[in-house]
């Protein structure tokens, strides 16, 4: 549950894929990117109405837009949606994924949650979305790799919930075999989440998006990669969270996928 103070507990869920070429000839096979994201300020009566999950899923919109090599016509983002259309999102990305098949070589799924939740799931407008059938709702995505990123309260639940454990961070190219997940949370499962006004911004997509444009590129060559933007934001949430009133946040992830070399996202 979240409260309103200075910092705001903000509850965000949700997960990035390998970026794909952001240039490519005309008519070649490249790797095809979609995502749906989805920002949720409200999660029902009972819950304080959060101020910054909408533009928090806006701006991961435009950084993947202006420099993950995502297309529009191949996002969907549902600002402060029903819960039925939530789930009617997923079927239109299928649609989408299907669609485009045979033009990829590959296809990849971010889906990208801002809003309410707790220990069972993610709150939108005050209807459950288990993560169990969160989970099943991801794992029917028709891509080969398939990325969450959620910024909630205990949102690290999810990673516990469907059975996986923490694992090294894995990380993969454009090989054409690459497979599997990756989830990405801005919490464990027992912390908050928190939202502050003097960014305007949830602290873990704030620094997320930070480390998207270029700050978590620690090698300096060009690209941002998915360990190097988690270890990014990591840091960053944690350091300024420690001393805040609500206590610090820690960011976490299970990461299994399988091929060789970087996974990058920018």
């Amino acid at each position: 549950m979240r409260t309103r103070h200075s910092l705001f507990f903000a509850c965000l869920i949700g997960l990035l894929a390998a970026a794909p070429p952001l240039f490519a000839d005309a008519g070649a096979r490249t790797l095809g990117r979609f995502a749906l994201i989805i920002g949720s300020n409200d999660g029902g009566h009972t819950r304080v109405k959060l101020k910054y999950a909408a533009s928090d899923a806006t701006a991961f919109s435009h950084v993947l837009t202006e420099m993950g090599g995502l297309d529009q016509a191949r996002q969907l983002v549902l600002l402060d949606p029903t819960y039925d259309e939530v789930i009617a999102g997923f079927a239109r990305i299928n649609s989408l994924i299907r669609n485009a098949a045979d033009n990829h070589t590959r296809n990849e799924f971010i889906v990208y949650y801002s809003g309410h939740s707790d220990e069972q799931g993610l709150l939108i407008r005050g209807r459950r979305l288990p993560y169990l059938d969160l989970r099943e709702l991801i794992d029917a995505v028709p891509a080969d790799v398939r990325i969450a990123i959620i910024d909630s309260c205990a949102s690290g639940v999810f990673i516990r919930s469907k059975g996986g454990t923490k694992q090294p961070a894995f990380l993969v190219d454009s090989s054409n075999d690459m497979r599997g997940y990756a989830f990405l949370t801005s919490s464990s499962d027992t912390e908050a989440a928190q939202e502050s006004d003097r960014i305007g911004a949830s602290f873990f997509t704030h620094h997320l998006i930070g480390g998207l444009r270029g700050a978590a590129d620690v090698t300096r060559d060009g690209l941002v990669t998915l360990n190097e933007v988690y270890h990014y934001a990591f840091n960053e949430t944690l350091a300024v969270t420690e001393k805040t009133r609500f206590g610090p946040q820690h960011p976490s992830y299970d990461i299994q996928l399988t091929g060789t070399g970087d996974l990058v996202l920018t």
